[in-house]
């Protein structure tokens, strides 16, 4: 399919990533937030994630997905790079384990980092942590660390 002269070349570059792999991501490709996960975050963990993304200005479709489990570190770096978000959320050790060696550099659980310029928060367990009052506000502070939207 031959792409109008007028097209975005970012939206050009996701749209191949979600070609490629769309059945690991959820979202389109405009979203400013992607999560990633070793397995499909539940309902309850990517509700969590959508309103604390609101509260901080990122507004409500801000969040994007993906499974990144069966993923190789190059190719969860072509999936990040080619949606190119402003921030990740590394979900659980895991995620983050892969994100370390797809860059080249540490993403410490329960820690806020940046790859290549861009926020990251990382989480041990995120979907354990919206067990009790007391973890949701320890995984909230984590999550203040990304940069507000005005």
């Amino acid at each position: 399919m031959k792409k109008p002269a007028n097209s975005n070349m970012y939206e050009v570059t996701a749209e191949g990533v979600l070609a490629v792999y769309g059945s690991l991501v959820e979202g389109t490709g405009a979203e400013t937030v992607l999560a990633l996960s070793a397995e499909p975050l539940p309902d309850d963990a990517r509700g969590a994630l959508s309103a604390s993304l609101e509260a901080l200005g990122y507004g409500r479709d801000a969040l994007a997905t993906a499974a990144c489990g069966a993923l190789g570190a190059q190719d969860l770096l072509t999936v990040v790079e080619g949606l190119d978000p402003l921030c990740l959320v590394s979900a659980d050790a895991a995620s983050s384990a892969l994100l370390a060696v797809a860059y080249r550099h540490d993403v410490p659980d329960d820690d806020a980092c940046r790859l290549m310029g861009r926020p990251v928060v990382a989480f041990r367990d995120f979907p354990a942590l919206l067990a009790t009052p007391e973890d949701k506000q320890r995984a909230w502070a984590l999550l203040k660390k990304l940069p507000k939207i005005s």
